[in-house]
């Protein structure tokens, strides 16, 4: 077995298990070309999965990493559908098509939304990186779990972001910041990733009959085409908050850089390697599984349950 760690690329996963990706369906979320998404697309298309499916908002920002993997891997099938993640309806018909296409989805990997940006709802009246990074990806993986083989093969990855290990119990009672008014943009980009993190442990739960795997994971400090939102005052203004509230700095601000393509280790081990088939739920870091007890206990699980049903209500429907 491969050690995997902070310098693993998501090329090296992938070339670790390429059984778990040949003839396979994954779907990426925001995959445009400098992104997350777009790497880990490009790793795994070294594989030759049957088909990738890109979703986003808009083709043009994707349509680079479609022509580069039809260039490179002709026989790799790869398709873009249009979603806002900033609009439920928008995102159930996405889901519609990828329903319609009636192919078995082995993957679903949740890329990075968006980040930095200032006060902003969505068109259904929510905080916009609350719903673009976290409830519209609930929605749509809840839609598509019935297209998704039942095994431990299948898994579903959740980017989000850096976190202590002993992270508190979050509080997700004020998601829209007081329409605005208590907002911070890294705050909100925190609590988005944060919510991620307990969609993973939630899901691993619900799913965990059917043979379907989730996790959580952090692709680490790197910088991509999201990073051009924000400043060094916005970072600076962040940081001085959280001292004032008392809390330690930020442990992303601690980690050292990482390369886009050391971004996706994480991620692809967490959708790929075997050896996790009885970790599901769980956050990945640097590659290796790191324990939340907070978040396991108790309190982190009713937590969790708050979230969906909070979750729930918010995009309009029951979805298990």
């Amino acid at each position: 077995m491969a050690h995997f760690g902070h310098e693993t690329k998501g090329t090296d996963v992938v070339a670790a298990f390429p059984d778990a990706v040949r003839h396979g369906t994954f779907v990426i979320t925001e995959p445009s070309k400098g992104g997350l998404g777009a790497a880990i697309a490009l790793a795994l298309a070294e594989a030759k999965p049957a088909c990738l499916i890109l979703v986003g908002k808009f083709q043009g920002d994707s349509q680079p990493v479609v022509d580069e993997i039809n260039r490179r891997l002709p026989t790799v099938k790869s398709l873009f559908i249009s979603a806002d993640f900033g609009n439920f309806e928008s995102v159930r018909g996405a889901a519609k098509i990828l329903k319609e296409l009636d192919v078995p989805i082995d993957g679903i990997i949740a890329s990075e939304s968006i980040t930095g940006l200032q006060y902003e709802k969505t068109d259904d009246g929510i905080e916009s990186q609350f719903q673009v990074n976290y409830l519209s990806h609930f929605l749509l993986i809840n839609i598509l779990l019935d297209t998704m083989p039942k095994r431990k093969a299948t898994r579903a990855v959740l980017v989000a972001s850096s976190i202590r290990p002993d992270a508190a119990v979050p509080n997700f009672d004020n998601y829209n910041f007081s329409d605005g008014e208590t907002y911070h943009p890294l705050e909100a980009y925190a609590q988005s990733k944060l919510a991620n993190v307990l969609f993973a442990k939630s899901l691993a739960k619900s799913s965990s009959s059917d043979g379907i795997a989730a996790f959580s994971v952090n692709p680490g400090n790197i910088k991509t085409n999201l990073q051009t939102y924000l400043s060094p005052e916005l970072v600076r203004s962040w940081l001085q908050r959280r001292k004032d509230a008392g809390e330690e700095v930020p442990l992303n601000t601690q980690q050292a850089p990482k390369s886009l393509p050391q971004g996706c280790g994480t991620v692809l081990r967490a959708l790929l390697d075997p050896s996790l088939e009885d970790k599901s739920g769980a956050f990945l870091d640097n590659c290796q599984v790191v324990s939340l007890p907070n978040l396991d206990s108790p309190a982190g699980e009713q937590c969790a349950k708050q979230l969906w049903e909070l979750s729930e209500r918010l995009v309009g429907q029951k979805v298990q």
